[in-house]
């Protein structure tokens, strides 16, 4: 078939063999293109893949750091709550125990004078 071959187209069997392995070689260029191509398109879809991944990781991290913050922020409006609570049931004992006294000084005779009585000193001293 090659000798046919050269007898139609009247090239020398050197210059046959010099085309056929330029020929071979463009043909294995572009097998090493298209392999070229191929690696290119698997490593691009392994480096989204790796993206994708990496991307869910972190999101899934900021998820659990916002529930941790969540939570701690109402640990701290709960807290607040309950101080506040404390600080208005003080509030309302202390004015209760001052209008207490208040009205255990007015009732104390001769409330009208000037100075310390010995009654008024107790009283004082049972404030405490």
């Amino acid at each position: 078939m090659f000798a046919a071959l050269l007898a139609k187209t009247g090239l020398s069997r050197a210059a046959a063999t010099v085309l056929l392995v330029v020929g071979l070689a463009a043909l294995a260029g572009l097998g090493a293109w298209r392999a070229a191509a191929a690696l290119e398109r698997i490593v691009d879809q392994a480096a989204a893949s790796a993206r994708t991944e990496r991307d869910a990781h972190w999101r899934a991290e900021i998820a659990t750091a916002n529930v941790a913050i969540e939570r701690a922020r109402a640990e701290q409006a709960f807290a607040a709550a309950r101080s506040e609570v404390e600080i208005r049931a003080t509030e309302t004992r202390l004015e209760t125990a001052l209008k207490d006294l208040e009205l255990r000084n007015a009732a104390l005779p001769n409330g009208d004078r000037c100075g310390l009585g010995r009654d008024r000193v107790r009283l004082l001293n049972g404030a405490r």
